[in-house]
């Protein structure tokens, strides 16, 4: 709900007036413009007190019911968060508005790369070979794990073109699109989902603070690492980008003094921030092909 359509709900639920400390300052602001505009209700000074009252309860019913047709005692607990935003407020963005479940897309580098919880198992080499990739949806409740490492890539290109593995890599590649989404990182706090995972990002702020994220996220039994290129610093100075640094440079400083609190910032890293603060420049992951 919006701050007005809350006040709105406030009111709609009392059937005496009601004081000035019953809504907050963004409230009781959004309650003088709207009693302006419609006048269904009324705001009255009393000494030195502020007092908000219906005057019109079934006009001012109507307006709510517009904004939201349906309130949570109608709607099965099972409905989809946007599904439910939309029967509560009209748009399915507002609201709750995370999916419940999301989808790993992946691929094998090696024979023997499997996925398995308490009763099924996805051959990942298997779906690779005769599809390309392979599917996985996932959820908080489940315990999937892989008995390979698991590389995390944040580009697309990467994920078609896998070239540029190391023939040593015998693991899980997945693919990810910009932010690692706030349920894989919850997926990956709850339980233990290999022993090894690398995480392959951007050398910028976005890249950077994904890190940090997945860091704080991880379980306590596994082992995280970022991915680093072969002769990285000579490709930061070479095919650096400049305006990419500057869009995210503050990410980066963010991210790597979070580094640092967290004791992760090692050698590579403080080589990383000196470079890039130096040359002004961050590092997209395309380069590992030049």
């Amino acid at each position: 709900m919006s701050v007005l359509t809350d006040a709105i709900k406030v009111l709609l639920e009392s059937a005496d007036k009601l004081k000035h400390s019953d809504f907050s300052l963004q409230q009781r602001k959004a309650l003088e413009a709207f009693s302006a505009d419609t006048r269904l209700i009324e705001i009255i000074k009393e000494g030195r007190s502020t007092l908000y009252r219906v005057r019109n309860r079934s006009a001012l019913e109507s307006y709510f019911q517009q904004l939201h047709p349906l309130n949570e005692s109608n709607l099965p607990a099972d409905l989809p968060n946007r599904g439910r935003n939309v029967g509560l407020n009209r748009n399915s963005k507002k609201g709750k508005s995370s999916h419940q479940s999301l989808y790993l897309l992946m691929k094998a580098w090696a024979d023997g790369v499997i996925w398995q919880d308490d009763q099924n198992t996805l051959t990942v080499s298997n779906a690779t070979q005769q599809f390309g990739a392979a599917a996985l949806q996932i959820s908080l409740d489940q315990k999937w794990s892989c008995n390979r490492p698991v590389l995390l890539v944040e580009n697309q290109a990467l994920f078609d073109c896998c070239d540029w593995l190391d023939a040593s890599f015998n693991g899980c590649l997945i693919y990810y699109a910009g932010q690692i989404p706030d349920l894989l990182l919850q997926w990956f706090s709850s339980h233990q989902r290999s022993q090894h995972v690398l995480l392959f990002p951007d050398y910028d702020g976005v890249g950077l603070s994904n890190y940090v994220r997945l860091a704080q996220a991880i379980h306590s039994d596994t082992t995280l690492e970022f991915y680093w290129m072969t002769n990285w610093q000579d490709k930061l100075v070479r095919f650096g980008d400049a305006e990419i640094w500057m869009n995210t440079r503050i990410q980066f400083e963010n991210a790597f003094e979070k580094l640092r609190t967290l004791g992760l910032s090692n050698d590579q890293f403080k080589e990383l921030a000196h470079m890039s603060q130096f040359h002004g420049k961050a590092l997209e992951q395309e380069s590992i092909w030049l």
